[in-house]
């Protein structure tokens, strides 16, 4: 299908929010990497078990990722694509 072409060829092991564009890309993909933040800021993220949101990049709690949201965490952050189910496993219920 047309989105596993644009899956294998653009965006490889990384999530939408993680790509930027590249002079290289074709002016279909240049086209929608400028309206990515325009479609991300009037589109939340359904987490469900977690596994397919990413703790600081989606829209998954408030109006705008927790990275624009914390900027200044951001910043030191080590794991950025970190999922929201592996932070949320890593915190101690006690």
């Amino acid at each position: 299908t047309w989105a596993q072409i644009l899956h294998n060829k653009y965006l490889q092991s990384k999530t939408l929010t993680q790509v930027t564009v590249r002079p290289t890309d074709s002016p279909f993909w240049k086209g929608l990497m400028r309206v990515k933040t325009a479609f991300f800021n009037r589109t939340k993220f359904i987490v469900g078990d977690g596994n397919n949101t990413h703790f600081w990049e989606d829209t998954w709690l408030g109006d705008t990722p927790l990275a624009l949201q914390y900027p200044s965490l951001y910043r030191i952050v080590q794991r950025r694509e970190a999922l929201v189910a592996t932070i949320m496993q890593s915190i101690p219920l006690n």
